[in-house]
């Protein structure tokens, strides 16, 4: 669940500051009355660490500046806690639970889509497209299911201070009729308006662009304020998170080398609403979902 990757976050930054202070996990262990499958296993994010214990570790690891002790305590409370999909549960993978938990305490989300409009600027309609275009037949209220998660996932820019979106989206993307041109208006439109607010970026890379630094995968690198970043790349069978300093590094390269190649977010909104102009123009071509 989300919660377990809290738990890991959480447990890899004590790993980090007890390897800062030059002790084993025996050693802290032994000063603090743990057994070190028990500092092991908190580091691990297997189990739930005790305020008492964390403030004991922070001591020990010499954390004693009083908002740093706050935010880990923080975190913990955070680590503990159930989010809002888990009324969602039976019709949610584990890695999508995981996945919307680090999107709701992200600070900064980077993202590559080559292929569809990223899910936090899908509308409703477009959403019912894309969750029903798989060969799979869901289960009977899966597919509202679904589209009431996405809708609840946009619900982060309404946060204050809304987590900073950078969005580059292929030029197939917004000319794939998804859904028929309705849909796709009423979806290019959307996209354009989101644009307006100042913690959203939005780039198009163009057909002109060529190969470039995404032709292999979509993914999508979330940023936080005091922990490392983490990289997500779907595929048909589940979602991977990486967070390894070398592969962090090639993807933040990666997106910087599409965000060159792209559009300018003032250019990329003018080539939207040139597309949209085009399928106004073609109501003969219209096809229907």
């Amino acid at each position: 669940m989300g919660q377990t990757i809290r738990s890991r976050r959480l447990g890899s930054d004590l790993r980090q500051l007890r390897k800062k202070a030059q002790l084993t996990a025996l050693q802290v262990g032994n000063e603090l009355g743990f057994s070190q499958a028990k500092v092991s296993r908190i580091e691990k994010g297997e189990v739930r660490v005790a305020r008492t214990d964390l403030k004991a570790m922070l001591g020990l690891y010499g954390i004693t500046d009083d908002e740093q002790v706050a935010a880990f305590i923080e975190a913990a409370k955070d680590a503990k806690s159930q989010g809002w999909w888990v009324a969602y549960e039976d019709a949610l993978p584990r890695e999508y639970r995981d996945y919307i938990a680090l999107e709701g305490t992200a600070a900064s989300i980077r993202t590559f889509e080559g292929m569809i409009v990223p899910g936090l600027m899908q509308t409703p309609a477009y959403m019912e497209q894309i969750i029903t275009a798989g060969p799979a037949v869901l289960p009977a209220g899966h597919v509202d299911s679904l589209i009431k998660v996405r809708q609840e996932r946009q619900t982060i820019f309404d946060n204050e201070p809304p987590p900073k979106l950078w969005a580059i989206v292929a030029e197939g993307a917004i000319r794939q009729v998804v859904g028929g041109y309705s849909v796709m208006l009423d979806q290019l439109h959307h996209m354009a308006k989101l644009t307006e607010r100042s913690n959203i970026t939005l780039q198009v890379l163009p057909f002109e662009a060529g190969a470039h630094a995404g032709v292999q995968s979509s993914f999508v690198l979330f940023g936080f304020p005091t922990n490392p970043s983490i990289a997500c790349v779907a595929n048909l069978t589940g979602t991977l998170f990486m967070d390894q300093p070398g592969q962090l590094e090639a993807f933040s390269d990666a997106f910087d080398n599409l965000r060159a190649s792209a559009l300018s977010p003032a250019d990329s909104l003018t080539r939207i609403h040139q597309v949209i102009e085009e399928m106004r123009s073609r109501p003969d071509q219209r096809k229907q979902p």
